[in-house]
């Protein structure tokens, strides 16, 4: 998928999204439409909401990382970095 500068998104989009027939239910002579939602989408949604209540990092960390970069003290694991990679590479080949 393409997104141009706006954030919208410019391919795979075919118009407006297909609804599904909706059940008519008649009281009192007055109609009226009853819709269903699909559990799963309840699901995603709680998931939504539990994600976005919890911070998308660690400030504590990322503070600890940067003194040690500073103070020259950071090393990096270049071999566990290298293993991480090979594993990563694997599960997306399937392997």
């Amino acid at each position: 998928m393409k997104i141009d500068n706006a954030g919208k998104a410019l391919a795979n989009y075919s118009g407006p999204a297909k609804t599904a027939p909706r059940d008519h239910v008649k009281t009192d002579g007055a109609e009226q439409e009853s819709v269903a939602i699909n559990p799963l989408a309840s699901k995603i949604g709680a998931v939504e909401r539990s994600l976005g209540a919890e911070p998308s990092f660690d400030a504590a960390k990322v503070d600890a990382i940067k003194q040690a970069i500073a103070s020259g003290e950071f090393r990096v694991d270049a071999g566990a970095i290298a293993d991480k990679l090979i594993t990563s590479a694997r599960e997306l080949l399937g392997r």
